[in-house]
C-alpha cells in the first residue's frame, strides 16, 4: 500500500493522465492480489490451528505447500491475464494518452506479480504463528527495494535506460524478486522463527483443506473487485479528475487498510490458535479485544486525517481541480475508518475459525447494493460525484454491522472442525 502511494505521488508530478494510468494499473493488479489474499485465509487458519495445537511440523508443511500453490497460481493467472490487458483497460474510457500508459504499466505489473504473491502468503504463514516481525521486515525490504528500483527504472539512474511510468512497475517487481530470494533462503536455512517442512506428505488432503477454507474468501474478493470495477466504470464517466481523485483517495485509505488488515490477521491468528488449543471462550475474547483496539486506532486515524485533509491533498498532487475533489473525499474516508476497523477485525475472527462463507455472503450483498445498484441510480439521475464517493460509508456500514452481529451470536464457533 505504501509503495502504491509513493508511485501515485511520483505519477502526480507527471500529470493527471499518469495518475489515471497508475490508478487503473493498481486497481487491476489488486484484483489478482485480493483474490490470492482471500485464498491465503486458508493458510492463516490452518497454520494457526496447527501451531496452537503444538504441531509445528504440520504447520511448516502447510506453509511450504501454500508457497508452492501461490507460485503456480500466480504464474498461471498472469499468463491468462496478459492477452486481455488492453480490453480490460479500455473499459475505464480513459483518454488515449492515459490508455496507452495504463496498458504498459499493467503489463509489467501483471508480468512480475508472482513474487509479490509469494511474499503475501509467506507473510500470512508467519503471522499465523504469532511472528509479526518477519513479515514486517519482508514488507520493509520489499517496499524500500520496490520504491528505489522503481525510481531507478523510471528516471534511468545508474546508467539504466529511462523507462518512464512503466519503470515503477518494473522496479517494484524486481524488488519483490530480490525480497523473495532473501527470505526464502533465510527460511530454508532455519534462520527464522520456524522452518518449512516437506509439503509432499498429505499433499492432497492439506491442499484440499487450504482450498476449502480459502475459496469462499477468494470468491468474496472476486465479487468485491468486480463490483469495484463496475463502480470505477461509473466513476470514469465523470472525467479524469474524478477518476484520479478516487485513485489517490484509495491509496490514502490504503495506509489505514494496512493497519486494519494487520488487525484482521491478528484476529484470525488468535482465534485459530485458541481454537486449536480447545479454548473457545478464549477465541471469542481475543476476537473482541482485537476489534476494540482496532476501532480505537481507526478513530484516532480518522481525526488526524480530517485535520490535515487539505495538506494531504496538496502533498499528493498540484492540480486544483483534483485537490478540490480530494479534500471532501478525505472527509468521507475519515468517517468510514471506524466502520472499516470493525469490519476487518470481525471478518478476520470469523475466517480464523474457518467460517469464510458468511463474510463472503455479506460482501456480495454489500457490493451489489453499494457499488453497483446505488451508483447506477446516481449516475442515471446525474448526482454529484461526491455522492458516489459517499457509497463507501454504506459499504463499510453494512459489512461492519452484519459481521459483528454474526460474531456476537457465536454461530461462527459451529463452523470450527477440530478434526482438520
Amino acid at each position: 500500500m505504501l509503495t502504491g502511494l509513493v508511485f501515485l505521488k511520483i505519477a502526480g508530478g507527471m500529470g493527471i493522465d499518469e495518475v489515471a494510468a497508475v490508478t487503473t494499473g493498481q486497481r487491476l493488479f489488486f484484483i489478482l492480489f485480493a483474490v490470492m489474499m482471500g485464498l491465503s485465509s486458508g493458510t492463516t487458519a490452518l497454520v494457526g490451528r496447527y501451531w496452537g495445537a503444538g504441531n509445528k511440523e504440520l504447520a511448516g508443511r502447510v506453509a511450504a505447500l501454500s508457497v508452492i500453490i501461490f507460485l503456480v497460481d500466480g504464474l498461471l493467472l498472469s499468463f491468462i491475464a496478459i492477452p486481455f490487458l488492453e480490453p480490460l483497460v479500455s473499459i475505464f474510457s480513459l483518454t488515449p494518452e492515459a490508455q496507452a500508459l495504463a496498458v504498459d504499466f499493467v503489463y509489467y505489473t501483471v508480468l512480475l506479480a508472482p513474487p509479490l504473491l509469494i511474499v503475501l502468503v509467506f507473510s500470512m504463514a508467519f503471522r499465523a504463528t504469532g511472528d509479526s516481525k518477519t513479515p514486517l521486515w519482508a514488507a520493509v525490504v520489499g517496499a524500500v527495494l520496490g520504491v528505489y528500483l522503481g525510481i531507478v527504472f523510471t528516471y534511468g539512474w545508474h546508467g539504466i535506460e529511462p523507462m518512464g511510468l512503466s519503470g515503477l512497475a518494473i522496479g517494484n517487481g524486481v524488488g519483490a524478486i530480490i525480497t523473495v530470494i532473501i527470505f526464502m533462503l533465510l527460511w530454508v536455512l532455519g534462520a527464522l522463527s520456524f522452518k518449512p517442512a516437506n509439503p509432499l506428505p498429505g499433499f492432497v488432503q492439506n491442499g484440499r483443506d487450504l482450498i476449502k477454507i480459502g475459496m469462499p474468501a477468494a470468491f468474496e474478493q472476486v465479487f468485491f473487485q468486480a463490483g469495484l470495477l463496475v463502480f470505477l466504470v461509473f466513476l470514469a464517466s465523470y472525467g479524469n479528475a474524478a477518476f484520479a481523485t478516487y485513485g489517490i483517495g484509495l491509496s490514502i485509505l490504503g495506509l489505514m487498510i494496512v493497519i486494519a488488515f494487520s488487525f484482521s490477521i491478528s484476529s484470525a491468528t488468535l482465534v485459530s490458535q485458541h481454537l486449536g488449543a480447545g479454548d473457545k471462550q478464549g477465541a471469542y475474547n481475543a476476537g473482541w479485544r482485537t476489534m476494540r483496539t482496532c476501532l480505537y486506532i481507526m478513530i484516532a486515524g480518522s481525526l488526524m486525517m480530517s485535520l490535515f485533509a487539505e495538506e494531504i491533498a496538496r502533498f499528493m498532487i498540484n492540480d486544483p481541480e483534483v485537490i478540490a475533489l480530494i479534500v471532501p473525499f478525505i472527509y468521507i474516508i475519515s468517517c468510514s475508518l471506524p466502520l472499516m476497523g470493525i469490519e476487518f477485525s470481525m471478518a478476520g475472527a470469523l475466517r480464523g475459525a474457518g467460517d469464510t462463507r458468511y463474510p463472503m455472503m455479506v460482501t456480495i450483498f454489500s457490493i451489489a447494493l453499494s457499488r453497483v445498484l446505488v451508483p447506477f441510480v446516481m449516475v442515471q439521475v446525474g448526482a454529484d460525484v461526491m455522492w458516489l464517493y459517499a457509497t463507501s460509508l454504506l459499504d463499510f456500514g453494512i459489512k461492519s454491522s452484519l459481521n459483528m452481529r454474526r460474531f456476537r451470536k457465536k454461530a461462527w464457533l459451529q463452523a470450527y472442525n477440530p478434526n482438520h
